[in-house]
């Protein structure tokens, strides 16, 4: 996993960088509106890629724990992993391309902002896979 303390300030660069991209907004897995251009959307990005990193990490130690005790995993953990992987995977390509210094286009970037709410619900759905 990648360190989200060195992730940061590129994560916010990215976000700023898809201000580019105007007045477009995107929905939060709780509803709310964010545009993208706003200090709100870049917090909220920051925020679920941090969310579903510490939660990612905690699945596949659970998946791990349960394989070292000579258990089969939970199809329930290992569901959700994979769709966690799945739908946080453009965040996580954002995140990449920052910590690489590379630069993200502003179409390529505002594709990956408008997966951060599926990214949500799938860090809550494996948050919930975690607790039973």
């Amino acid at each position: 996993m990648v360190s989200v303390d060195r992730l940061r300030p590129r994560l916010l660069a990215a976000a700023a960088s898809l201000a580019v991209a105007g007045c477009a907004a995107i929905t939060t897995a709780s509803g709310e509106r964010l545009r993208v251009a706003s200090p709100d959307f870049r917090d909220y990005v920051e925020q679920v890629f941090r969310r579903q990193n510490r939660v990612a990490t905690e699945v596949a130690f659970a998946i791990e724990e349960a394989e070292i005790r000579g258990f089969d995993p939970p199809e329930a953990l290992l569901d959700a992993e994979e769709e966690l992987l799945a739908a946080c995977a453009g965040l996580n390509e954002l995140a990449a391309l920052r910590r690489d210094g590379r630069a993200i286009g502003a179409r390529r970037g505002l594709a990956a902002a408008r997966g951060a709410p599926r990214c949500e619900a799938a860090t809550d759905r494996a948050a919930a896979a975690l607790e039973r």
